[in-house]
């Protein structure tokens, strides 16, 4: 499979890496490359301000489609944005299980209420959702 990145691509790149510069720091430094396994529980309230932050920015749910909140990026731009998030030192994110596993199945299965009451909580980072067994 060729893995050839465009011009757009690049900037898009540029674009992501330089909102980490931006973000990643002050009040954020302190969460760069922490929340990961075995780090989970690790300045959990800052990582939800983080959440909060990346939400303000537009940088969560970034494979949703737009008309449920997200920046519906293909799977390319989404590849370069978790790239740029890993080289950063991106936390470990607080709200994945909404944004990878409940969101996209309200997206695929639920009633247009399911969707106004769940998806924009998850979107803005307000809301975490877990996975039990």
């Amino acid at each position: 499979m060729d893995l050839t990145f465009t011009a757009e691509d690049e900037k898009f790149r540029a674009e992501v890496a330089q909102w980490m510069r931006d973000n990643l720091s002050g009040e954020f430094a302190c969460v760069k490359g922490r929340g990961g396994p075995g780090d989970e529980h690790a300045l959990f309230e800052e990582r939800r301000a983080w959440e909060r932050r990346l939400a303000a920015g537009g940088w969560t749910c970034v494979g949703w489609p737009a008309e449920h909140g997200g920046r519906d990026l293909s799977l390319m731009q989404q590849v370069i944005f978790f790239e740029e998030y890993a080289r950063a030192g991106g936390p470990g994110r607080a709200g994945h299980i909404g944004e990878g596993l409940l969101g996209p199945t309200v997206i695929a299965f639920g009633t247009e209420e399911q969707k106004k009451r769940f998806l924009p909580p998850i979107v803005a980072g307000e809301e975490l959702w877990c996975q039990g067994y």
